[in-house]
């Protein structure tokens, strides 16, 4: 099983922050249920191992998120079925504090990146987030500090607090929607002087990142 604790903690630091969550949690209950704009994810307490090296949770709709990983890969390429079953999110702290892990590849379908699903992922250099994404949850790639290009397609509706914070190495952040609206993402010039935010002009990130003195480039 998942490390409770270090989860509960991490969500007691970031409760102080102003959050703007799509979860709806049911107190004392074994489910956390989320909104449709997560497409209907559950996760519970059960979790289950594969004959692969992930470990998954059951969604209300058939289909599972990763919710780990035991493999020993720097390069993974995350499989898009497990055990017959859908893989379509990637569960709260999933893959949180794996420095091994350097290149990951999300398949087409993966709707939601769970609370800081890549946290802490400090040898992490690339990440591709597929055209089905919807919600990218808060901190999901905080402090990984050797993230240096993310590409966020226009699918994603809204990315959470924290998302980035901690990124030193980040140099390059694609942000392709025209309307998703930064939420304390963890951008700090301070810590990524070089970072530039490619995004469509006109976009609510173009006029965000003006505001904030961060260097720009037009989709």
């Amino acid at each position: 099983m998942r490390n409770i604790t270090k989860k509960q903690l991490w969500a007691a630091i970031l409760t102080a922050a102003a959050v703007f969550s799509l979860t709806g949690c049911d107190i004392g209950s074994n489910e956390t249920s989320y909104t449709e704009g997560t497409m209907g994810v559950v996760s519970t307490v059960q979790e289950y191992t594969s004959n692969t090296d992930y470990l998954y949770v059951k969604n209300e709709d058939g289909t599972i998120a990763i919710s780990g990983y035991s493999g020993k890969d720097s390069v993974l390429n995350v499989p898009d079925n497990i055990d017959g079953q859908k893989v379509t999110a990637i569960d709260d702290h999933a893959f949180e504090a794996n420095w091994t892990i350097e290149e990951i590849t999300l398949p087409d379908g993966i709707t939601y990146i769970g609370e800081g699903a890549f946290m802490d992922c400090g040898s992490l250099k690339s990440v591709n987030v597929p055209g089905t994404v919807v919600t990218i949850r808060r901190a999901a790639f905080a402090s990984c500090s050797a993230l240096d290009n993310v590409t966020v397609p226009a699918s994603v509706a809204q990315i959470m607090e924290e998302a980035f914070s901690g990124c030193g190495s980040l140099k390059n952040l694609t942000i392709e929607s025209t309307s998703v609206i930064y939420e304390s993402w963890g951008l700090d010039k301070e810590v990524m002087p070089d970072l530039v935010i490619t995004c469509p002009d006109g976009s609510q990130i173009s006029k965000w990142a003006g505001e904030n003195g961060f260097a720009t480039s037009a989709l």
